[in-house]
């Protein structure tokens, strides 16, 4: 059971489902209560999307190990699963079942949804998996971008689920059904492009940290293309223009909602416990190639992750407190 768990990335998992429920009910929730509008997708659709997301990305995490045997064993020998605890075809069938059964939640939700045809958006994200894994992952900075893309459909998803389910359950759209709608997508899509950025941040660290192994096994990151000094510097780049991002987030339109007017618990927030993080990463990146400092960056971007998407409970408690 370890070894599966591990296999599937449990942590992960747990993670991205940690994610969905706070963008819905820590965002959705409090924005239409504040609104007067009711949830259009039911908490039984909510479960078969959570499920499917799960579903989708344990198949993934299989699939992913699978194809990176070679380079994992030369990069981290004593954390390969694939061929060693589990064969191949195991891997393979885990892989096939998981997103099997995690499209048919997935179709399962779009019915929900009143939008069956959504469906086809599950099997979409599942190919997409499927030609990062066997392909793209050899693709410099594409791969990069399309598993960024991967993650910030995460919170994004269960906007769009929300968005249809919502449109299906009332004849006519009022004044406060169109701003809650409105009101909770943006938010939405918000944490969606935090994500990204940040996700992408960590995937050109890791790749400096895999460099050995991406080298000896033929696979052009970014680093290989254009070595750990220039990859450093577009490291700190990134991370200084996601400061930007969330400082013009924050004070061109999170504080001028009246939820956070005179806000300064979100404000502290926002630059003590997400920005200045960043501000240490992009200026740390910029020195240094050994694994280590790899290692720690990579951390501290987990952290940045983590606490950014917690921001939905400050969030939250601002627009209950003005209910």
């Amino acid at each position: 059971m370890k070894t599966f768990l591990k296999l599937i990335r449990w942590k992960s998992i747990l993670v991205a489902m940690l994610i969905m429920f706070l963008m819905k009910y820590a965002i959705i929730i409090p924005v239409y209560k504040y609104y007067g509008v009711l949830s259009g997708l039911s908490d039984l659709g909510f479960f078969f999307l959570v499920m499917s997301s799960m579903f989708i990305l344990a198949g993934g995490n299989a699939i992913n190990d699978y194809f990176d045997r070679k380079t994992d064993t030369i990069n981290r020998p004593h954390k390969v699963i694939v061929g060693f605890s589990i064969n191949r075809r195991k891997a393979i069938f885990l892989h096939s079942a998981f997103t099997f059964i995690g499209v048919v939640f997935g179709f399962i939700t779009a019915w929900f949804t009143g939008k069956f045809i959504l469906g086809l958006y599950f099997m979409f994200i599942s190919f997409l998996i499927w030609i990062y894994s066997h392909n793209l992952k050899k693709k410099v900075l594409l791969a990069n971008i399309t598993l960024s893309f991967l993650v910030a459909l995460i919170p994004l998803t269960v906007g769009i689920t929300e968005y249809y389910a919502l449109e299906k359950s009332i004849s006519e759209w009022d004044i406060n059904t169109a701003r809650a709608i409105k009101l909770a997508l943006q938010t939405i899509i918000g944490f969606s492009i935090f994500t990204f950025i940040i996700n992408l941040i960590r995937e050109l660290i890791k790749d400096c940290q895999d460099f050995i192994g991406d080298y000896k096994t033929g696979i052009k990151s970014v680093p290989i293309l254009i070595g750990k000094k220039n990859t450093n510097l577009l490291i700190s780049i990134i991370s200084i223009l996601s400061i930007v991002y969330l400082v013009v987030i924050w004070e061109v339109y999170l504080a001028k909602l009246m939820f956070f007017q005179n806000n300064i618990i979100a404000e502290i927030y926002i630059y003590i416990i997400i920005i200045l993080p960043i501000l240490v990463l992009s200026i740390r990146s910029i020195w240094g190639n050994k694994i280590i400092k790899y290692r720690r960056l990579n951390i501290l971007t987990k952290f940045i992750m983590f606490f950014g998407v917690l921001f939905s409970i400050i969030f939250s408690f601002a627009i209950y407190g003005k209910i």
